[in-house]
């Protein structure tokens, strides 16, 4: 079993952080902007709601395209109805998940 201190004393770890270390200033203006966006999504909780149903949904249209792009690489008819199925299902997912988050007409 690998203990924490074995972990960090191996020559292997400082390897594996090296192109970390060579980008820290993104990753901490990343977690700055992270940081300020939470306060701004805490000022106003229904609209950083809206904001995220909105991005999940985007991201649900993206899965959904590449399933359904990646189902005709399926050499077998029965997966390539499942996974082309199921990439439509996420595409109707997420244009009901935009539509409902909407204000009501």
């Amino acid at each position: 079993m690998t203990s924490t201190s074995d972990t960090v004393n191996s020559p292997r770890a400082g390897s594996d952080t090296a192109p970390l270390r060579a980008k820290w200033g993104w990753i901490v203006a990343l977690g700055v902007i992270y940081l300020i966006a939470g306060f701004i999504a805490l000022g106003s909780v229904a609209m950083a709601t809206v904001v995220s149903v909105l991005i999940v949904g985007v991201m649900m249209i993206i899965a959904g395209v590449a399933e359904v792009i990646s189902a005709f690489q399926i050499k077998s008819w029965g997966k390539f109805l499942f996974w082309a199925l199921l990439g439509v299902l996420y595409i109707i997912a997420a244009v009901r998940a935009g539509g409902s988050s909407r204000s009501p007409r």
